[in-house]
């Protein structure tokens, strides 16, 4: 008998976020509320809603429909140079910019160029998106953590991260969310972060800046874009990997850039060329749509502007909720403190709630949120969180944990 090929493969576990989607989506409780998944939802809980910018630059391409036929491997350039223009500000003759298959894709070719430099260790302040880990071991990085977050007074560690910065070996990566960070929405101060790139400078740290949340901390794409444009400033060397997934609710057209910025502007083409190759053997040329979607968007002044206040109406509503959880923790008298939700930006809250008090909510009163306490405030709305913040409270008078 031939031998069975796949046999020895061994079991990957279900994702656990698909795994909380799909034990909601079996869940028949009419009032079941799902706060998991990383996406905007709209006041009536919709997750599919189109920004009004994105449906606007969506009927200007269909009026002059330019096919299906490949692009160019470093992506398509109209939408490239208005990528880099959105970080930056401007198109820094210092920076080598290539399309990628949205924020993993650009940190994918971040880790691989890297790793062909001969920078092999990364550090990562945890907690943190879960997909770092994975990503950057497969690609022969080695991994390590530093504390980001003080679960006490929840809020960012920074002592912690000053100790990282300072004892990592030189030519270290730290990966490092610009805004919005991912899961615990808690983000340096520009103060911290002049602090940060002080001992970057000193002790030759290389920054990789991960900015998958631009304009949903601040309501302004430029504003929340001050970390990466003072780095450039600062003359440093570094990456950035962007999204548009969540600002332009571009989820599944994967839509994303890694920009590279050098000390010399000759070399740029060297760098670009290296991307270049390594988009090749990867996925040879990213998805068309969704980035010729953004760059309508971004070179109609016009529609950016409208891009704008989207933007902008986002930011708004999430904190408009954080208020009212915040509101109604402090009317029932909720044991702890919970002023951290109107202390963190983005789509996500760190609860401090446990990994059981988190499975209780799901089991007594249907409620779905990741195990390490992260909520999608867009998951919440005027209809259901009184309810949320009812089983919250219930549950931390229930099960109180020390």
């Amino acid at each position: 008998m031939a031998a069975q090929t796949f046999f020895t493969l061994p079991e990957s576990g279900e994702d656990p976020i698909i795994g909380l989607m799909n034990a909601y989506a079996r869940d028949e409780h009419p009032s079941k509320i799902d706060v998991s998944v990383g996406v905007y939802k709209t006041e009536e809980g919709d997750p599919n809603y189109v920004f009004p910018s994105v449906k606007a630059a969506k009927n200007i391409l269909a009026t002059d429909d330019p096919g299906h036929c490949y692009t160019q491997m470093s992506g398509i350039p109209a939408f490239v140079n208005q990528a880099q223009r959105t970080i930056f500000g401007n198109n820094p003759k210092n920076v080598a910019s290539v399309q990628s298959v949205s924020g993993s894709g650009a940190l994918h070719l971040a880790f691989e160029l890297l790793k062909e430099l001969g920078l092999k260790e990364f550090y990562v302040g945890s907690p943190c998106w879960m997909n770092y880990q994975g990503m950057i071991e497969h690609s022969g990085g080695n991994y390590h953590t530093y504390n980001y977050y003080d679960a006490k007074s929840h809020s960012v560690d920074f002592a912690s991260v000053l100790k990282a910065l300072n004892e990592a070996p030189a030519r270290s990566v730290f990966v490092l969310q610009a805004v919005c960070h991912n899961p615990t929405g808690l983000d340096l101060s520009q103060e911290q972060w002049l602090q940060v790139f002080d001992i970057i400078k000193a002790r030759n740290i290389f920054p990789l800046f991960d900015i998958a949340y631009q304009g949903f901390a601040s309501g302004n794409v430029d504003d929340d874009a001050w970390s990466i444009r003072e780095a450039w400033r600062q003359g440093f060397e570094f990456i950035a990997c962007q999204s548009y997934s969540k600002n332009m609710g571009l989820y599944s057209e994967r839509v994303g850039c890694t920009h590279v910025c050098t000390k010399n502007d000759e070399s740029v083409g060297t760098i670009k060329a290296a991307l270049t190759r390594l988009v090749r053997t990867e996925f040879s040329f990213a998805p068309a749509f969704g980035a010729r979607v953004s760059a309508i968007i971004q070179e109609n002044e016009e529609l950016r502007a409208v891009w704008a206040k989207d933007v902008k109406d986002v930011t708004v509503r999430l904190k408009g909720v954080r208020q009212k959880v915040l509101d109604k923790f402090t009317e029932l008298g909720t044991p702890g403190s919970w002023d951290h939700v109107v202390n963190s930006n983005g789509l996500f809250w760190y609860t401090g709630l446990s990994p059981a008090q988190t499975q209780k909510l799901r089991e007594e009163h249907h409620i779905y949120g990741t195990l390490n306490g992260r909520v999608n405030v867009a998951g919440l709305n005027d209809s259901n969180i009184d309810a949320y913040c009812a089983a919250v409270d219930a549950v931390v008078r229930k099960y109180p944990e020390n």
